[in-house]
């Protein structure tokens, strides 16, 4: 059935600019599962992220402060983000090997944590480049940093990227776990990205999920991505996770009226959208939409990200 509405469309494939390889996934199930949606091509994400952060006495006091601030008072809360950042980080290295081995397929994205002192930003920054990757990721929720508070290392960040020409995916919105909180989350509010985007114009932001993603209040910074994008062409959206932004009247129209739509892009957020979605199952509900035209729909599907990706 996909690959008919896929013919339809006169598309032979679909790309999806949202995958993390996480180390607990099989390459033989991640690979499976592309070909089972007919993806063509694929954006892997690393995550930098620090499992044993919350060793450090202060940073733990200060992520319990911040809890407690949220109204999240479940004793099990510290716990939960202990795993989440265990079972979430996926190096550098595993992205860049799965590159190797199937480069026709797979387009890496690195990751550098900003939170992490300057010497060890620049390391990683040059591993970057060692391992020829396309983008970078970054995740103020899960990499604990706050755009204003970390701008220092993220202008580091950022100019290098400018310079070197690797798309810029900046996580907007909640995320699991302790960080369903919306209030836990604000530092990943779409907002905050403005002054980047504005002070780096000549990089390229895809903002991760919209602004979007909550299990408790969907759409939750949805106005933030859309003011955002707006203003500055460098920005393009990803509804990975989101994909009812394509389907409900309230999101995909104001995309539309905005002259939004052909910076869209398909994204699954495999293996870790909620629910146990498969990439398939995602992009049936973008395909399926009642309130995209054909050719919107593939625009997000694939041309879009093909103008981004092959500049």
């Amino acid at each position: 059935m996909l690959g008919e509405i896929l013919e339809e469309l006169g598309l032979e494939a679909i790309i999806d600019v949202h995958v993390h390889p996480l180390p607990e996934l099989p390459e033989d199930t991640l690979l499976s599962e592309l070909k089972k949606a007919r993806v063509g091509r694929c954006v892997l994400l690393a995550l930098d992220l620090d499992p044993d952060v919350f060793e450090d006495r202060r940073e733990r006091a200060r992520f319990m402060e911040a809890l407690f601030n949220a109204g999240v008072w479940d004793v099990r809360a510290l716990d939960m983000a202990r795993e989440v950042l265990r079972r979430g980080r996926t190096p550098n290295e595993r992205v860049a090997e799965l590159v190797r081995k199937h480069g026709a397929l797979f387009v890496g994205f690195g990751s550098v944590n900003p939170a992490k002192p300057r010497s060890y930003v620049v390391e990683k920054l040059a591993e970057l480049v060692d391992y020829g990757f396309s983008g970078l990721k970054l995740i103020p929720t899960l990499q604990l940093f706050c755009p204003n508070k970390a701008r220092r290392n993220l202008e580091l960040i950022l100019r290098f990227c400018e310079r070197s020409g690797l798309v810029v995916m900046w996580h907007t919105g909640c995320d699991p776990g302790p960080w369903e909180s919306p209030v836990l989350s604000e530092c990943a509010r779409p907002s905050l990205l403005k002054p980047f985007a504005r002070a780096f114009e000549r990089a390229v932001f895809i903002v991760a999920h919209a602004g979007s993603y909550s299990a408790t209040r969907p759409g939750v910074w949805f106005s933030e991505a859309l003011e955002l994008a707006e203003a500055h062409r460098n920005v393009w959206l990803d509804v990975a996770a989101v994909p009812y932004l394509l389907t409900e009247p309230e999101f995909a129209r104001p995309l539309r009226s905005r002259g939004l739509m052909g910076r869209v892009l398909f994204g699954s957020d495999y293996p870790v959208v909620g629910g146990g979605a498969s990439i398939a199952e995602a992009a049936e509900v973008v395909l399926r939409s009642g309130e995209l035209a054909p050719e919107e729909k593939a625009g997000v599907m694939a041309l879009n990200a093909r103008e981004l990706l092959d500049g």
